[in-house]
Formats: C-alpha cells, sequence, structure tokens
C-alpha cells in the first residue's frame, strides 16, 4: 500500500499543511497531518521528506509521549534488569533530580541540541539541590551535567532502536568538559607508617590487605574466606559489596577484569590467619547472636558487616589519629599502585592486580608518577650509539 500526500491552504491562519495518507499497522489507510507552513514551498519539503523518510523506513510516527514518561514508565524500567542496581539509582536521582524538573514535560520527539545545550548551561549555573550552598557554589560539577548527557545518550539510542525517534539528539549537545579531580596518593614510607598505625586496630589485616593488593572497597567488604587461599596465598576477587541509596547488598565487580585472583605474600598472610583466628573467638563468645551468614572476612564484632560509608568514615579516622595527609579511602587504592609502580613492578602486573580493564587505563591514570622511564628510555638510546 503506498503513501501519497497532498498540500493545502488552510485560510483561517494564513498557513500551509500537507496530509498525507499513510498504511496503518491494521493495514488501514490513516490520515496524517502537519501544519503551520509559512509557504506552500516549505509545506512541499516537509511532504517531500516525510515521504522519503517512509520509503527510507525511517520515518517515525509523532507521538505525544513526554521525555519525562519515555525515561521513567519505558527506558528505564526496560534497561533495569540488565543494569547493577547501584546504576540504576545514579540513574533515577539525575533523572528526578535534574531532568525532569525543567524539561520532563517537554514532547520527546521535540528534544533537540539547543535545548539539552540550554539545559547544561542551567545546571552548571543553578543546578544543585543543596541550595544551603553559597550562591557561587549552587551549579553543578561538570562531571555531573556530563553524567547526565551520558544517561540521555543511551536512552535516545534506545529510543532510535525502538522506533521513538529518528536521531538522537545529544549528538547535537555539547557538554561541558572538564578533567577529573587530582589523584592524591601517600609514598611508600606514608603507606608503611600508616599500617604500622593500625597494628592494633581489629582489622589490621584488613588493612594490610588493602595496602599490598589496591582493592577497592567494594572488594574488600565483598571478600569471603571462600574465596581466601591462606595455604597458596592469595586471594580471588568474585564478589563485592555496594552502597547504593541507602542500600547495602551484594554484587560483583564492574568488569571482567575485576574478576581476578591476586597472591599475597608471607606477611599478608600470617595478619589473615590472626585475624581469622580472632574472628573464630568472637563467634564463640556471641554464640547464637553471630551473623556473618556469607562468611566475609570483614565483620564487626557481631559478625555483621560493617556499612560501606561507616569503613570510609574509619579509614579517615585512622589517617587523622596517624598524623598523615588526609586521603580518600579510594587514594589508598592509588596509593598501593603508585608505590608498586615506583618500586619497578612491571605496569602490567599492577594493572592486572589492581583489575583495570586493560593496561591502557593504568598507562593513563599513572604516567606521571613514572618519570624516569622517559630518561631511562633516552640514556639507553645514547648507549645504543656507543
Amino acid at each position: 500500500m503506498s503513501t501519497t500526500g497532498s498540500i493545502k491552504r488552510d485560510e483561517s491562519r494564513k498557513s500551509w499543511y500537507f496530509v498525507v495518507d499513510m498504511p496503518g499497522p491494521d493495514g488501514r489507510r490513516k490520515q496524517l497531518f502537519r501544519r503551520g507552513f509559512s509557504t506552500k514551498t516549505k509545506a512541499q519539503e516537509g511532504l517531500t521528506r516525510l515521504l522519503g523518510d517512509q520509503q527510507r523506513g525511517v520515518f517515525v510516527e509523532p507521538t505525544k509521549l513526554t521525555l519525562g514518561s519515555f525515561l521513567t514508565e519505558e527506558w528505564l524500567p526496560a534497561r533495569r534488569a540488565s543494569l547493577r542496581p547501584s546504576t540504576v539509582v545514579s540513574y533515577e536521582q539525575l533523572i528526578r533530580n535534574y531532568l525532569l524538573p525543567r524539561i520532563g514535560g517537554v514532547r520527546l520527539q521535540a528534544v533537540d541540541g539547543p535545548m539539552l545545550n540550554r539545559l547544561y548551561v542551567e545546571l552548571l549555573e543553578s543546578g544543585r539541590i543543596d541550595l544551603r550552598k553559597t550562591a557561587n557554589g549552587a551549579g553543578l560539577s561538570p562531571k555531573t551535567v556530563r553524567n547526565l548527557h551520558g544517561v540521555l545518550t543511551k536512552a535516545f539510542r534506545d529510543a532510535i532502536r525502538w522506533g521513538r525517534l529518528q536521531r538522537n539528539p545529544c549528538d547535537a549537545a555539547d557538554p561541558p568538559k572538564g578533567t577529573s579531580p587530582e589523584m592524591k596518593a601517600w609514598t611508600a614510607d606514608e603507606m608503611r607508617t600508616f599500617v604500622r598505625s593500625v597494628q592494633t586496630h581489629r582489622w589490621v589485616a584488613v588493612w594490610t590487605l588493602m595496602a599490598t593488593t589496591g582493592m577497592r572497597r567494594g572488594e574488600i567488604l565483598g571478600l569471603r574466606w571462600s574465596d581466601v587461599d591462606l595455604d597458596a596465598g592469595s586471594v580471588t576477587i568474585v564478589s563485592t559489596r555496594i552502597r547504593y541509596g541507602k542500600t547495602v547488598a551484594a554484587s560483583t565487580p564492574k568488569t571482567a577484569r575485576g574478576n581476578r585472583t591476586i597472591a599475597i605474600g608471607a606477611v599478608t598472610v600470617a595478619v589473615l590467619r590472626a585475624w581469622r583466628k580472632q574472628q573464630f573467638a568472637d563467634r564463640l563468645l556471641i554464640g547464637g547472636g553471630w551473623s556473618n551468614a556469607g562468611d566475609l572476612l570483614a565483620t564487626l564484632p557481631d559478625g555483621s558487616a560493617p556499612n560501606p560509608e561507616a569503613f570510609s568514615n574509619l579509614f579517615a579516622d585512622l589517617v587523622k589519629r596517624a598524623g598523615l595527609p588526609s586521603i580518600r579511602l579510594h587514594d589508598f587504592r592509588h596509593s598501593y599502585a603508585t608505590a608498586a609502580l615506583a618500586s619497578g613492578v612491571p605496569v602490567k602486573v599492577v594493572s592486572q592486580r589492581i583489575g583495570h580493564a586493560d593496561v591502557g587505563v593504568t598507562l593513563k591514570v599513572y604516567a606521571h608518577v613514572m618519570p624516569g622511564d622517559d630518561a631511562d628510555a633516552a640514556t639507553r638510546a645514547d648507549a645504543l650509539l656507543g
């Protein structure tokens, strides 16, 4: 069944429009109107484009579906099963806090690049939800706005696949540029100072394991004794424990390379053996009140799992007590990688131990801590010339 159209004059509005007879999903013909053209020529151009799109199979039927309804009622529910719970919560927060109040009521098919650019500028200037901040700090960070742009890019890409849109508006938008926050890392001496300062702490084995492997917070909190082989001197990371919203739950590493086995040295093995005996003593003391059903390595005295945020706060307190420069718990991981690279551990090995997606990521993040490589290469080049 072919598609035909005609151009007509709207005398009441002093404008032009076209009407197209198209085959409907039930096989019957239906009429589609496009109004508001200032001239007959523009109406003809619009009709030609529509007929061309229909012939190429890329025509998208007009809909009153709003951006907000598409995201919250169609896209997120469809994507929920394939995303990590923490990612779902992050997407929901970005959409609910920053997008729905501003352009959530706009028709999905009316969203374009300039509209998104205006949104990004507004968010950078006054998008922060916490109005207790000073006027100069009321805008969102460029990173948060880029994150929102990334969510929209994925959503619009699916909208195209699902026949809701012809093109992705994000392709015509310009999210803010920005640099990642400067990484802080301790020196090897500072790492040793910290580990010595926690020798009497309940979790000295936990801090030692992190200091010698560069494990992430979620990885250390999700590590089970069944993943630890003290005889072989290794730990295998197959699960994590993460916090999203107000929920703390077991999860899996973010990437395939995150699933890995890491060798541990004799000192680390020794403190882990001592910790296992202490944990067993705790279990005997608590008796029926012991709650470590997941066989977790890091536990509170009653066997329960520590809250990830409380774990980070404890680290900050221990750092302060040790008189060391303040760093985030995640920077403890950076400190391990920096010290390992500086001591001559091959970058490929460090990349594998810390679970980067590939060695290129490691080189990008830590290139600045290997300043001697280039000078060494120059010296070796001179030696080649005799």
